[in-house]
């Protein structure tokens, strides 16, 4: 969540989904200098009624309404979309993200339902924190906690995040 986060207080407009409670409460504790500009969506009426808004996140985790924000929302392009917890994603919002350039996809790919057609994208970049069991085009040394292996066009290393 922190770097949804970090983009969000930089003034990226997003799209949240999330399962957890916990991560859209850690999100608004994290951005409440943009509070006024972030929306939890309930339905979808409220797409159209919210559609300016800087930050949108999915209420609970209603894959079909986030389906129909990503389809309805005209500045979709301008948007990140954020998917955590891509292990309780199906198939079909998986794929819808997919045919979009600014995505961010967290949480465990071998558990994830959508793992082959996420393995066979091709990413811009790529943040991963532990070895996927999933046979990806390339391999990187065990990695300590809060430690994550990034691999780009230009770049290839390690990167650490401190815990608060």
């Amino acid at each position: 969540m922190v770097l949804i986060e970090n983009l969000a207080l930089q003034g990226e407009k997003v799209l949240i989904f999330t399962g957890y409670p916990a991560a859209k409460e850690m999100f608004f504790t994290e951005t409440k200098n943009i509070a006024k500009d972030t929306v939890i969506i309930e339905n979808t009426t409220d797409i159209e009624k919210y559609k300016g808004k800087q930050v949108i996140i999915i209420n609970n985790d209603d894959e079909k309404l986030c389906l129909t924000a990503i389809k309805k929302l005209k500045d979709i392009d301008d948007r990140i979309i954020f998917i955590k917890n891509i292990d309780i994603c199906h198939t079909p919002l998986i794929k819808e993200c997919l045919n979009h350039k600014k995505i961010i996809l967290s949480w465990e790919l071998d558990a994830c339902k959508a793992k082959e057609i996420i393995r066979k994208k091709k990413f811009a970049s790529v943040l991963l924190f532990s070895q996927p069991k999933i046979k990806i085009p390339y391999t990187f040394v065990p990695l300590e906690p809060y430690t994550g292996y990034i691999r780009s066009k230009n770049t290839e290393g390690y990167v650490r995040s401190v815990p608060e």
